[in-house]
């Protein structure tokens, strides 16, 4: 689980849509609007554009930690394994670049699982 993010991989995408600022890298100014194409603001939430299924919220530690918790140990958790915990955060629409390491991670430190 990555702990610290700062910065976030989110900030070029969101910089470049809510003020139009790309980085003075011409090749790191591309990828930014190629990666800014699947994403748009709503408020000040990133949301993941999805065609195939319902538009995905994303987020950064320590609210993806939280979002583990619930689903894998909370009151519903079934301490499921890594790819189905990632899917699961997926279902309820949440989307991070590094949830499906994370996931594998937050299981393999789970004492339960163990």
């Amino acid at each position: 689980m990555q702990i610290d993010e700062d910065p976030s991989w989110q900030d070029p995408i969101i910089d470049y849509l809510t003020n139009g600022n790309l980085p003075t890298d011409k090749s790191e100014a591309r990828k930014v609007q190629q990666k800014a194409a699947r994403y748009y603001m709503l408020g000040n939430k990133l949301i993941r554009r999805s065609y195939s299924s319902f538009h995905l919220t994303c987020i950064k530690y320590p609210q993806t930690l939280e979002v583990f918790c619930k689903i894998h140990d909370g009151e519903c958790g079934n301490h499921s394994g890594g790819r189905s915990l990632a899917q699961k955060a997926l279902n309820i629409r949440y989307f991070w670049l590094t949830m499906r390491h994370d996931s594998a991670e937050y299981v393999k430190n789970c004492d339960h699982c163990q």
